[in-house]
């Protein structure tokens, strides 16, 4: 078996059936194994695609595959690579190199940066591990080693094959990856405490809320928080990054918990909670509500990565899988009535926000491009959209939600699939993740909610969406301009956009596509598209002033801090 060879066998075994690239010359070598050994590979029109879309297969599938070349390519998937590293998404990248007998100092080869091990020296700023495969004697060990943390941990990896050792001989691999050397360095006294402790508290708790982050997601573990919620009737809360990480569809799931900026119903349950078993949450700072979480010290337990804190002390250490796997076999069923939140009034909002209670827009916003036999003054509200979201079958969906008012217009729905890049907040995410929740769960159609100025940035990778045969449903909410950055700051003229052709574009890279400009344009354009045969592209006009519930909170919290006195 030769380097390469190695490099697809492992990670065809820890469950990837795709990769994600763009060729280029020193990666040219590994696609034509890849060929051989038939793993496929998604070719996309720009590098960040390349990046978010493996990211997001990763998110779906464990473990995505990017395959760049060096210099240019690798470096155009850096930004991604650091959201996934942010967002504890087990992203690998794999670079092709120069030739370990031409690195040299007196010899400049093009798309070198600086030296030679540059790259990697970045690469390993947003990596769990990364290496240089320069040695066939050391490669299986190496590949083993990266692969094995980028898994366990969560976080990306990065490989670097030199040109002239793709078809190196190196060592068979010996059994399967080995994924439980950190599971088994865990302290059995240290977890028995824990989950006693824990045991303990929920037991004595009167009105005790299961609060489920991203982490949960990550370690494949929806299935055990639904058996553990529905065990002990607990209420299910999320936080905004783990949106999704339990089923909204579930009628214990009362919401998404974001402190002062979310549903008051919501903070209500979680901040008057006697016990809250928080697990595989990442308190930031949109999703603590700019900080303004109000949980009892003394009644917190939160499950991290490798971590468990139980009031106002620490067990380190501990496997998340673990732990909560200890809960669960401890569990006994409870008595309690199990709490409902969906299913019967049908009225419990995700967020909480009525929108009825949206302001309507109070500007006319132009139409530029595209049809214009409509009125180019019509302008769908934001109440209106998130009415007509609501209204799907989200059961056939992968939802896959940009950055701004397109992810604060998705938390309103309730999805059991649901994908963004919040806590990075990185623009141009959507396209091309719907990309890789395609391939990864072709059951599900992808529906895109993305702003025009997102939309700008990664958008022609709808053409790649149809190359692949899938039928993308996508909502482009165009409302002009940077939406978010002007409701966080105030109007200016560098938050404009000028307003494509997006119809004319979509037919161009394959997809129909029509406008709307009213609540029953949009509902009759969403009927059209989940009756198409191929990818769909809604163009919906909006206007800047008017936004989300979520949105319109972080407007006036950040007003009021922006007014509040500094204290000296």
């Amino acid at each position: 078996m030769h380097l390469t060879e190695y490099v697809f066998h492992r990670i065809r075994e820890l469950g990837v059936g795709h990769t994600f690239g763009i060729p280029g010359d020193f990666v040219l070598p590994v696609y034509a194994v890849q060929e051989e050994v038939g793993m496929p590979t998604v070719v996309c029109a720009h590098e960040p695609g390349v990046g978010f879309a493996a990211d997001a297969y990763a998110r779906f599938r464990g473990l995505g595959v990017a395959l760049v070349t060096y210099g240019p390519g690798a470096l155009n998937t850096l930004n991604p690579v650091a959201c996934a590293y942010a967002e504890q998404s087990p992203l690998l990248v794999i670079s092709g190199g120069p030739e370990v007998a031409l690195r040299r100092p007196d010899l400049h080869l093009h798309h070198v940066v600086k030296t030679f091990e540059s790259q990697l020296r970045i690469y390993r700023e947003v990596t769990v591990d990364a290496a240089i495969l320069d040695d066939p004697a050391t490669a299986p060990a190496m590949i083993d080693r990266v692969l094995s943390q980028v898994v366990r941990s969560k976080r990306p990896g990065y490989l670097e094959i030199p040109r002239d050792l793709v078809r190196a001989q190196v060592a068979e691999p010996v059994g399967r990856l080995s994924l439980t050397a950190w599971d088994r360095n865990f302290s059995a006294g240290a977890l028995e405490e824990a989950t006693h402790e824990i045991a303990a508290l929920l037991a004595a708790a009167r009105r005790p809320v299961l609060y489920v982050g991203v982490g949960v997601r990550r370690h494949a573990l929806t299935e055990t928080m639904v058996d553990l919620a529905e065990r002990l009737k607990l209420p299910v809360v999320t936080d905004l990054l783990g949106k999704a990480s339990f089923p909204e569809s579930h009628p214990q799931f009362a919401g998404i918990y974001m402190g002062a900026l979310g549903d008051s119903r919501i903070r209500e349950l979680v901040d008057g909670s006697d016990c809250v078993l928080g697990v595989g949450v990442l308190l930031t700072d949109l999703g603590t509500g700019f900080w303004t979480q109000r949980i009892d010290p003394g009644a917190r337990v939160m499950i991290g990565h490798d971590h468990v804190e139980v009031r106002h002390h620490v067990y380190h250490d501990l496997p998340l899988p673990r732990v909560v796997g200890a809960i669960l076999a401890g569990a006994t069923q409870s008595d309690r009535a199990a709490p409902r939140f969906a299913g019967d009034t049908g009225d419990w909002p995700v967020m909480g926000a009525s929108t009825a209670n949206v302001e309507p827009p109070t500007a006319e916003f132009p139409v530029i491009g595209g049809d214009d036999s409509r009125s180019t003054s019509r302008v769908v509200r934001t109440a209106d959209v998130i009415a007509a979201l609501r209204g799907l079958d989200q059961s056939r969906y992968s939802f896959v939600a940009d950055v701004g008012d397109s992810w604060f217009i998705g938390l309103e729905i309730r999805a059991d699939v649901f994908v963004a890049a919040g806590y990075y907040s990185s623009m141009g995410f959507a396209m091309p993740a719907a990309l890789g929740a395609g391939i990864a769960e072709p059951s599900r159609r992808p529906f895109v909610l993305v702003g025009d100025g997102a939309f700008q940035m990664t958008g022609t990778e709808l053409a790649t969406l149809v190359d692949q045969g899938l039928r993308p449903i996508v909502l482009l909410l165009n409302n002009g301009g940077y939406g978010m950055l002007e409701a966080v700051d105030r109007p200016r003229a560098y938050y404009e956009r000028e307003s494509w052709d997006y119809l004319a574009m979509a037919r161009a890279l394959g997809a129909q596509g029509e406008r709307a400009t009213s609540a029953d344009e949009l509902a009759g354009a969403l009927t059209r598209a989940q009756d198409a045969p191929g990818a769909y592209v809604i163009e919906t006009m909006t206007a800047r002033d008017d936004c989300s519930p979520v949105m319109a909170r972080i407007r006036a919290h950040l007003k009021t801090a922006r007014s509040a006195p500094v204290a000296l």
